[in-house]
């Protein structure tokens, strides 16, 4: 094999071995959204009287958008909220904890 000075060239291929050879496609999920999979999982097949709080780490706006795009990915029933008394908490649960956000679904359907 020829030597080259400024690029950089593997050793060769066999076709038959690429022909072989599935790609990955699609991308990984995060560890965070598979635990959250997980934990919509779990709020789903519980006892409607069952809420779960995870504590998330950083920013309300972002685990909350995390969690929706679990929920909506999953198609579960499970509603995302959160309170004024605990911060940094984002509550799973199979029914609705504030009056509004029952009033916004029921328009939906």
């Amino acid at each position: 094999m020829a030597k080259f000075s400024t690029i950089k060239v593997g050793r060769p291929l066999n076709l038959d071995d690429l022909k072989r050879k599935s790609t990955p496609r699609g991308h990984q999920l995060s560890p965070r959204d598979e635990d959250l999979a997980r934990l919509v999982n779990e709020v789903s097949v519980g006892p409607a009287s069952q809420v779960l709080p995870w504590h998330f780490e950083g920013k309300a706006a972002t685990a909350r958008a995390a969690a929706i795009k679990v929920v909506k990915g999953t198609g579960a029933t499970v509603y995302v909220s959160s309170r004024p008394d605990m911060p940094g908490v984002l509550l799973f649960s199979r029914v609705p904890l504030s009056g509004r956000q029952g009033k916004d679904r029921a328009q939906d359907h």
